[in-house]
């Protein structure tokens, strides 16, 4: 077998593994969060939304992109994945400790006293979680990602049913905070239990400083693009409250259901296929094209699809008071084509060792979107939607520039790689907007209706798509035959 051969059936084995995890957690998570948002009071979800804001920068702080340079390192040894271990166990309590300080200051900042209890708790939980660092990596590097997706799928229905049974007995934010806990604690146990490593009393302190220089920016870039997509709730929770948080994050909800399922499946792949063939640029370019082809050919369906039919499916799903969410879902699905690029830029710029160039364009755009939030928000939750999705597109073209000087990966090519998938969703969702009025008006907006427009959507996409002359069960078959060939192997 060779080298090519192994690698493309390990990442596409390590695929179907990655979507059968993503998919679980994706649909376990969103019908227990349907639960939770039928249970829980808006101001609930804000409160933790905001209060998660805080605790997820200090995560990254913990990890420091660390886990990163263990999957791209070409040969490590022993003494250098330990050096990585205790340097995040060492951030991570110091960051808790910070975490517990700052409380305070971060309610005042966002106008919501109710998130410092909440923080405190969490960081309590920081050093714990970021334990999984190094054995969560070398399982991604060895491409055992069924290992990870057995972790994920007990520790979401775990921390699921715990947060509906506290939201039952009436313990309102408290929910959220254990289903945190429990779902931390059983991932920790599980990827423990099922990674081979065990830390050593090793530590090289020549190695650190290489470590940093590697991870520091993707450190910053990871906290840039977390607060890329955050960074609007701080401005919410000041002019509007955390009422107003609450619904804009069950808007935010829907989009990162798709990311869940159907993006990051792909991207947890992206990261180490790319740098297996990071010094062939034709296969590097060519890879690239296939794994943004097939996400543009789950993801813009999706996303598309919810915004044409969200004000049938958001009262169902989660109730008539999260009436206000439906106009910044059906805004926010706007920005697909740049939502869906964001996902393998970043794992393919890193790959080649231009990880300050990740860094520069998350700059940019968080940056661009701070300035477009503060001039929307006064407007309200639909205005800030609006300011997000323009500022999307507007980066997307030197974001791509910066892929193609680095990587020879041309906007051209990436434009023709998703085009047909794209053009195929526009008409899509267009016909089913247009036919989802006249059936609620004879057939009401419950789930007969709900059903319908959602199985009309996915029938019309796969019709334009053989219609354009592309067959997306090809993508099927390929998948299917990688599985047959690597069990007979």
């Amino acid at each position: 077998m060779t080298h090519v051969t192994s690698l493309k059936r390990s990442t596409m084995v390590a695929s179907l593994w990655s979507i059968l995890r993503s998919v679980w957690v994706a649909i376990v998570t969103f019908v227990l969060f349907a639960v939770l948002a039928r249970l829980l009071a808006p101001a609930d979800f804000g409160v933790f939304a905001l209060a998660s804001i805080l605790v997820q920068i200090a995560t990254i702080v913990a990890s420091a992109g660390f886990g990163n340079a263990i999957v791209r390192e070409p040969a490590y040894s022993e003494t250098f994945v330990n050096t990585v271990f205790w340097c995040v166990l060492g951030m991570s309590i110091l960051a808790a400790a910070l975490l517990i300080g700052a409380a305070p200051f971060y309610a005042r900042l966002v106008g919501a006293e109710g998130t410092v209890p909440v923080i405190q708790w969490l960081a309590f939980l920081l050093p714990l979680t970021t334990l999984t660092t190094v054995p969560s990596a070398l399982l991604t590097r060895n491409f055992q990602h069924k290992s990870l997706a057995i972790q994920s799928i007990a520790s979401s229905l775990s921390g699921g049913i715990v947060a509906v049974a506290m939201a039952l007995q009436g313990w309102g934010v408290w929910s959220l905070v254990g289903q945190a806990f429990v779902g931390g604690i059983v991932g920790m146990a599980m990827i423990w239990r099922m990674s081979p490593w065990r830390p050593a009393l090793k530590f090289d302190a020549r190695l650190v400083r290489g470590l940093l220089v590697f991870s520091s920016s993707i450190m910053a870039t990871q906290i840039l693009w977390m607060l890329l997509v955050r960074v609007q709730e701080i401005f919410i929770s000041r002019w509007h409250g955390p009422d107003a948080v609450g619904h804009y994050r069950i808007a935010w909800r829907l989009i990162e259901l798709i990311s869940q399922s159907l993006l990051s499946p792909i991207g947890s792949v992206a990261l180490v296929t790319f740098s297996h063939v990071q010094d062939q640029r034709e296969r590097f370019q060519a890879i690239y094209a296939r794994m943004v082809g097939i996400a543009g050919l789950a993801t813009f369906p999706a996303l598309l699809g919810i915004g044409a039919v969200s004000p049938i499916l958001l009262p169902l799903l989660f109730g008539e008071k999260w009436a206000a969410a439906i106009p910044v879902s059906e805004v926010l699905v706007l920005m697909c084509v740049p939502f869906v690029l964001n996902f393998f830029t970043g794992p393919a710029l890193t790959s080649v060792n231009r990880p300050r160039a990740n860094l520069w364009i998350a700059a940019l755009q968080l940056t661009l979107t701070v300035i477009f939030t503060w001039i929307a928000v006064p407007y309200g939750l639909v205005a800030v939607a609006a300011a997000y999705v323009a500022r999307a597109w507007i980066t997307m073209i030197p974001q791509q520039l910066i892929l193609a000087r680095h990587t020879g990966i041309s906007l051209a090519g990436t434009t023709r790689a998703i085009l047909p998938a794209l053009a195929a969703a526009v008409a899509m969702a267009a016909a089913v907007r247009a036919a989802a009025g006249p059936l609620v008006a004879r057939f009401g907006a419950g789930w007969e209706t709900g059903t319908a427009t959602v199985v009309m959507g996915l029938l019309l996409f796969a019709a334009i798509m053989f219609a354009l002359g592309h067959d997306p069960r090809r993508e099927i078959r390929d998948l299917l035959q990688t599985v047959r060939k690597q069990k007979e192997a």
